[in-house]
């Protein structure tokens, strides 16, 4: 006979405040989608169980043996995707039978899984700082990915070379060299974008756009009307405040560009207001520190990367969303993770959750069998 529902909860060894923590997400999610899109609700419904799905298989996943098999297959498929993005005609990703499916998503996440991997593994095997061809390698992928995705969405890219500057410094590569890696960035970006601003690089992609947002951003001149978003992101919550309009009763979000995705915060802060706009902050802080304690608690380099890249690219993308709807950071593309309409990105969410709850489950299962001595949080990075 099979097991019941109640009998199943009781085997999963998984971090069940990691579960709880995102099914209140998804709650919030269904929320915003049922007052903005109506009947949609049933479709976005039908896109979170389909992350489920894609959540158990990596539950389920040995990972470090699908790591160590296909890990340059993992890389080749990330490279595949940024050059398909790269000559589509869509925006943020590529066109399939007139349906676009936005890639960055999948591309962060195989970039962070492959880094893991690699950090990790020469970690495993004992190295107490990493070696100078895998410091080399690890840099020339993070900066050739962050680079390229730059030129079509600066925010994503920013996003995922902050996750690879954390996984640097957890795996163990030295202070040098990601001093050096952050400077040289930063410089390649105030010299990009000053080329842009003075017209002497224009029409790149969307570099001019990501420019001109700043430009509002530090002046708030909106002659060409690149702050409209922030000026109508700043109402829906200014309208809300301690007395919320109520669920479906918004009228600001509906002169958001993107109010079910983008501006998922502002969207759910005019109907719900405060006291929800204040929990789902601490929601997502309430992850990544289940995710960080995840990570602190592996044997393992690779699942300890794994699970700290996770929760840091996931929380990073949902704070700054936030921060944008709140006016706090300029106008980007970034979707609320488990909250913002899209299935791609739901799908992506869900497995890489599901790889999360694969660390923990690891962890439980192998308490004990490892002395302390050996467990890779003796790490003084991860104290």
């Amino acid at each position: 006979m099979g097991l019941g529902i109640k009998e199943r909860i009781r085997q999963f060894k998984g971090d069940k405040v990691i579960l709880i923590l995102v099914a209140a997400l998804a709650c919030f999610s269904v929320l915003l989608v049922s007052s903005t899109e109506g009947m949609g609700v049933f479709r976005h419904i039908g896109l979170l169980l389909a992350a489920a799905g894609a959540g158990i298989v990596g539950y389920f996943l040995d990972y470090k043996k699908v790591l160590h098999k296909f890990r340059v297959l993992i890389l080749l498929g990330a490279g595949a995707l940024l050059l398909a993005t790269m000559l589509s005609s869509a925006v943020r990703g590529i066109s399939i039978g007139g349906h676009s499916i936005q890639t960055f998503y999948v591309i962060g996440l195989l970039v962070i899984v492959w880094l893991s991997n690699l950090l990790g593994r020469r970690i495993d095997d004992g190295e107490t700082l990493m070696s100078k061809v895998t410091t080399n390698i690890a840099t020339f992928v993070a900066g050739t990915f962050c680079l390229f995705i730059g030129m079509l969405n600066m925010s994503t890219a920013i996003i995922l070379f902050l996750t690879c500057i954390a996984l640097f410094y957890i795996g163990r590569i030295s202070m040098k060299r990601i001093f050096s890696i952050v400077s040289i960035a930063a410089v390649g970006v105030i010299v990009l974008s000053f080329l842009v601003a003075t017209k002497k690089l224009d029409n790149v992609a969307r570099i001019n756009t990501f420019v001109n947002r700043w430009e509002y951003y530090f002046t708030q001149d909106n002659t060409n009307g690149y702050g409209d978003q922030m000026i109508m992101s700043k109402a829906a919550i200014a309208r809300s405040g301690i007395k919320p309009a109520g669920p479906g009763r918004g009228v600001i979000k509906y002169r958001l560009p993107e109010e079910a995705t983008d501006y998922a915060y502002a969207s759910l802060f005019e109907e719900t207001g405060l006291i929800v706009g204040i929990l789902i902050i601490l929601l997502y802080t309430a992850f990544f520190i289940r995710a960080w304690l995840i990570a602190k608690k592996s044997k393992s380099a690779i699942g300890a990367l794994l699970a700290f890249g996770i929760g840091f690219w996931l929380t990073c993308q949902a704070f700054v969303h936030i921060g944008v709807n709140c006016c706090l950071l300029p106008a980007t593309g970034q979707t609320l993770p488990f909250i913002s309409v899209g299935g791609m990105s739901l799908l992506v969410s869900g497995f890489a959750v599901g790889i999360l709850l694969n660390v923990s489950k690891r962890n439980i299962l192998e308490e004990g069998l490892i002395d302390a001595k050996d467990k890779f949080v003796q790490s003084e990075r991860f104290k």
